[in-house]
């Protein structure tokens, strides 16, 4: 879901697969202890403001669940991406945060899921339809007109 420099000024890549794993892991199964851990903190997600930087708010109330993301990561750089995208960057990150704690409020299990984006990059959320299905997240990915993908 992007890429970035490293600490010796190297390029990396990030697909994007491990940190899609890494997020279903946690919010897809509202019995594991990772979810557990992630509803204790679910405060933090609704804490998120919908204005400008609120990414790193986002990028906190991750690392409080116990899904680690800095800044500098190929991860931390997507959602900074995502999150000043004109116009509606903060709506992004308003609308995945809402989406957390709404699940953990409700201990729905969630899946993350990313589209090829068309006018601008809008992140999506769908509730699942049958009871237990779990809810989905679906952001844009890559970022369009950005090159450091």
């Amino acid at each position: 879901m992007g890429s970035a420099f490293d600490e010796q000024g190297s390029m990396t890549f990030c697909d994007g697969k491990d940190v899609l794993q890494k997020l279903n892991d946690v919010f897809g199964d509202p019995n594991s202890k990772a979810y557990q851990q992630a509803w204790a903190v679910r405060d933090q997600f609704a804490a998120v403001p919908n204005g400008a930087n609120n990414y790193l708010a986002l990028i906190a109330a991750y690392n409080a669940a116990g899904i680690p993301v800095k800044v500098t990561d190929p991860w931390g750089y997507y959602l900074q991406l995502l999150g000043t995208a004109p116009p509606q960057g903060p709506d992004n990150i308003s609308a995945i945060a809402q989406f957390r704690y709404d699940g953990l409020n409700t201990g729905a299990p969630m899946e993350t899921v990313v589209h090829v984006p068309q006018h601008g990059g809008h992140v999506r959320t769908r509730r699942g339809l049958a009871p237990g299905a779990s809810n989905t997240v679906d952001s844009p990915c890559p970022m369009p007109g950005k090159v450091k993908y």
